[in-house]
């Protein structure tokens, strides 16, 4: 399979751009700050409440005392209206409560949900107090506005001790749920605080990954490059010393293996131009040493095979033993003559063995013949 450097680049940054998105996502997981934020300042919100409540409650407790001692109604009112107020205060702070529940749930490693479950709990139980005490206050207030009896004076005292009970229960309850809220505060702080280092150990982690992964793919990848480099920059100095023997496989299969099949075909067109060019000098060469061979040769040729000539027909009355001796002349010299001719014809030398020895020779007949 055929992968391109550009490719394989874009494969290690695929890699590290997908472990940065696993990081975020991570990250983003085992924070999930915003809930736990949104939780303290609903928190915060709440114990805001439970300490106006208990301002609220010291007034009411002040207007109860004028009450019983003067008999105003402005007093009474100022009860009954700082009661709604309580009342109103701790309905909002129940709906508070409920969000809080919810986005406990929805925290993985979220605060003590039980912690905030039993924070309802003591909520209700002063939405509870707070309307008893309210409608004892108001029972209080119905007997004194009808006519005075020693039942009623009896029930009023029975009215005033539960009406401390309320009021002890109210402010025990009190104090219990901002201590229960103080502590889900240091609770939940020691969370954000644990989250910031889990936060922080993966961050490190991760980071140390896309490290170890870069530096190791850099590494290889470029090891891998420049081997092949290497290996092509001494098959070119062979080249360029007249070794045109290339081996292309071994090569990765990318451009710098186009490189080296690139090199392989020059390499063969350099040794085929080699060849064409040692064979165009060689025949160079023949063609110089023909032309001094039918020179030196050529004339002392023509002057022996003239005086054969004449002697042959000068030679009527010699034996035949010497005129067969001049045609002889005349047929070697003829020969020597054909191979002079053939050797300027020579188109393509064809060497063969000439002795056993090893000694060679041109074959004038297949050297003259079109390849």
């Amino acid at each position: 399979m055929r992968i391109n450097i550009g490719l394989k680049v874009f494969f290690g940054s695929l890699v590290i751009v997908f472990l940065n998105i696993f990081y975020v996502v991570v990250v983003y997981k085992l924070s999930d700050l915003n809930n736990i934020a949104h939780i303290l300042k609903k928190q915060d919100m709440v114990q805001q409440a439970f300490l106006q409540i208990g301002r609220l409650n010291d007034g009411r407790k002040i207007s109860r005392i004028f009450y019983e001692n003067l008999k105003k109604p402005v007093y009474s009112e100022a009860f009954q209206n700082t009661s709604r107020n309580i009342a109103s205060i701790l309905d909002t702070m129940a709906v508070q409560l409920d969000s809080v529940e919810l986005l406990d749930s929805a925290v993985s490693q979220g605060g003590d949900q039980s912690l905030t479950t039993e924070i309802s709990k003591v909520t209700d139980n002063i939405i509870t107090i707070n309307r008893q005490y309210a409608a004892g206050f108001t029972q209080i207030v119905a007997i004194d506005s009808a006519a005075a009896s020693v039942l009623s004076a009896r029930t009023k005292e029975t009215l005033a001790r539960t009406l401390d009970d309320c009021d002890s229960f109210f402010i025990g309850n009190l104090n219990k749920a901002k201590q229960m809220i103080d502590e889900q505060t240091k609770s939940r702080i020691k969370d954000i605080e644990s989250r910031i280092n889990n936060a922080k150990r993966i961050t490190i982690i991760i980071l140390i990954c896309i490290s170890v992964f870069a530096a190791l793919y850099t590494l290889i990848y470029s090891s891998a490059i420049t081997r092949s480099l290497r290996k092509l920059r001494e098959s070119a100095s062979y080249i360029g010393k007249g070794n045109f023997y290339f081996d292309p496989s071994g090569y990765p299969r990318d451009e710098i293996g186009d490189l080296a099949a690139a090199f392989f075909d020059m390499a063969v067109d350099l040794k085929r131009t080699q060849e064409e060019l040692i064979k165009s000098k060689r025949l160079a060469a023949i063609g110089e040493v023909v032309a001094s061979v039918n020179h030196e040769i050529n004339n002392p040729l023509m002057i022996i095979s003239g005086n054969a000539q004449f002697l042959e027909m000068s030679m009527q009355e010699y034996p035949a033993e010497i005129k067969e001796r001049v045609r002889t002349i005349l047929e070697e010299t003829e020969r020597i003559s054909q191979v002079t001719r053939k050797l300027r014809e020579i188109k393509n030398p064809v060497v063969e063995d000439y002795t056993s020895s090893g000694e060679q020779m041109i074959n004038l007949d297949r050297s003259t013949q079109e390849t």
